[in-house]
């Protein structure tokens, strides 16, 4: 029984691992969100004001032409794909939703760097200044090897990492 127990806190510390590994590495991200019964992993971006229907409408028609190039590049299909936004007062949230199993660390990147280009300052970034650029690189390697590790667990604890004031929290659910 202990055995069982310690796998099991073994796979929770390894996804925790990994998102901690992720919003690290992606300042972009603001929180992320895992649900490993439905295998589905939520990403949310903050943008600092308000943005129009017309800018998000044309930004989701421009991340889904890309993601489907990639797709057939990678020879991959998306069994779970939604992009929600947020228009509130003073901000706008996105949420990215994807299934676990076909989510690789290159598509995480590929959809930074398209909100980064879409909406430059307005997204809200939480960089750090003593991350080396090299220590990214291999992180990035690393996040690559753990996102398929966590693809074989079999964990029902839901996750969800975000940031405060410079530090990255995981908490289960």
């Amino acid at each position: 029984m202990a055995n069982r127990n310690n796998k099991k806190d073994s796979s929770i510390s390894h996804v925790a691992n990994l998102l901690t590994s992720i919003l690290l590495c992606y300042p972009e991200i603001a929180t992320i969100n895992l649900d490993p019964k439905s295998r589905i992993v939520k990403f949310t971006f903050y943008l600092s004001n308000s943005v129009s229907d017309e800018t998000l409408k044309i930004f989701e028609q421009h991340l889904q032409q890309s993601l489907n190039t990639y797709y057939y590049l990678e020879k991959r299909d998306a069994e779970v794909y939604s992009l929600v936004f947020h228009v509130l007062d003073f901000f706008t949230t996105i949420e990215f939703q994807r299934d676990v199993q076909s989510l690789s660390q290159k598509e995480i990147a590929l959809i930074t760097v398209l909100l980064k280009e879409e909406f430059g300052s307005q997204l809200v970034t939480e960089e750090d200044d003593e991350l080396m650029i090299d220590d990214l690189t291999v992180d990035k390697e690393l996040i690559g090897y753990m996102l398929e590790n966590a693809k074989k667990t079999s964990s029902n604890t839901k996750l969800i990492a975000l940031r405060d004031e410079g530090k990255v929290l995981v908490f289960n659910k």
